[in-house]
């Protein structure tokens, strides 16, 4: 077993050696599949913190008649957090702190000042700040406290802009993922073409060895596996040619502010964190998956080749 497995290395190690152009080639184009799927899946890890972090600052805020005391407000949030299981917390702001708050946000708008000076009385009701438990059950709160016993004594809901923001970044997340994983279906398949297409070549470059070889009784794996290992040779080379790429691009995006291109679209803190918190954290489990996968991509087009050429 020994023997066979270092024969056909050594053969497919030579086949690989005498088309070096198309070797290169090959290798290129799968660095070229494996890079953009590296990146693709940075930015899918980055974004889908973004969405989690940017749901987990949204809140609902429930906004009171002036004309409801504190104490009923009060007593309104005491049954809202017994009533609806889903809420974690609730603020509550009263009216007075609401004003102070508003004064203070807009304290350089001369005429909204004196507006409410004229107003001579607080025109704000006191608020409650609702947080979730699980940012997916924002849109069931709302629609709970809406139709609320209390909704006579509700002014307004706030979470329909909240909404629109995040199904907004939803939309684009989404869209930027399909682009990526076009990008990286179409560049794998054309790396298994041109990798079934040089071992083809190999293959006629050896028609009349491998003939010979079997007249005199050649197993058909002896024959197969150096073209095999040829494909094995074109993914490994071209994953560990890949992963200081995808390093060294991710850090440039990142640090550089980059972010807002196909291969970038993310907040760089958190392409930072996939760069970190991931692949070098676990560089080890990261480029036992990039040779796989190269592997993969390299052997797929070899036995296309040996299916196509070698009928046996």
């Amino acid at each position: 077993m020994f023997l066979f497995f270092s024969r056909t290395i050594k053969d497919g190690f030579k086949d690989f050696k005498r088309n070096i152009w198309l070797s290169l080639s090959t290798i290129s184009v799968l660095t070229v599949a494996l890079f953009i799927i590296n990146i693709q899946s940075a930015i899918w890890f980055a974004n889908n913190l973004l969405l989690k972090e940017a749901k987990n600052r949204i809140s609902i805020s429930v906004y009171f008649q002036p004309t409801v005391s504190e104490s009923d407000a009060q007593k309104v949030k005491d049954d809202l957090v017994t009533s609806i299981k889903k809420i974690q917390s609730i603020e509550f702001i009263s009216s007075e702190e609401a004003l102070k708050e508003f004064t203070k946000r807009n304290e350089d708008n001369e005429v909204l000042r004196k507006s409410i000076e004229e107003l001579g009385n607080n025109p704000f009701g006191a608020t409650l700040n609702i947080r979730a438990e699980n940012p997916d059950d924002y849109a069931e709160i709302a629609s709970a406290v809406e139709n609320s016993r209390y909704k006579d004594l509700i002014e307004s809901v706030n979470y329909g802009k909240y909404k629109e923001l995040i199904d907004g970044l939803s939309e684009e997340i989404n869209s930027n993922r399909k682009v990526g994983l076009i990008l990286g279906v179409t560049l794998s398949v054309v790396a298994v073409l041109i990798t079934f297409n040089n071992i083809l070549v190999a293959m006629h470059a050896r028609k009349q060895e491998i003939e010979i070889m079997r007249l005199v009784g050649a197993s058909n794996g002896y024959i197969k596996m150096p073209f095999i290992w040829q494909g094995v040779f074109y993914g490994v080379m071209a994953a560990f040619i890949t992963f200081p790429l995808v390093i060294f691009y991710l850090n440039f995006v990142a640090n550089s502010g980059a972010t807002n291109s196909i291969l970038a679209f993310s907040e760089g803190v958190y392409l930072r964190a996939f760069l970190h918190d991931y692949l070098l954290a676990h560089w080890t489990i990261a480029i036992v998956a990039q040779i796989l996968l190269g592997i993969f991509l390299g052997i797929t087009g070899s036995l296309f080749a040996i299916r196509k050429q070698l009928k046996y």
